[in-house]
């Protein structure tokens, strides 16, 4: 499962990246622990658990590489850019 590897893959580089350095401590241990235990093929709960997570990264310091692979994923998953989000709200 290809798509799979890559949300796991993009989650820890997110991680890498300061991504989650926002969230409560105890969340971030948790993430880290789900990603210890997980392994490939990933189940759809597993995905979509890490892609919770997408949701409350803070992309404001992300490499714009890192960002436009997060967001390809997410459109490639049926799934809205968090960027796009985001603006759509500020319109409001």
């Amino acid at each position: 499962m290809l798509q799979s590897k890559t949300v796991l893959s993009l989650t820890i580089d997110l991680l890498a990246n300061n991504a989650f350095n926002h969230l409560k401590d105890e969340d971030i241990s948790a993430l880290h622990h789900l990603i210890v235990k997980l392994q490939e093929p990933l189940t759809t709960i597993q995905q979509n658990l890490l892609l919770t997570f997408w949701n409350h990264a803070s992309t404001a310091d992300l490499p714009p590489a890192l960002l436009h692979r997060r967001n390809t994923l997410l459109y490639q998953l049926g799934r809205n850019p968090l960027e796009e989000m985001l603006m759509e709200m500020d319109m409001y």
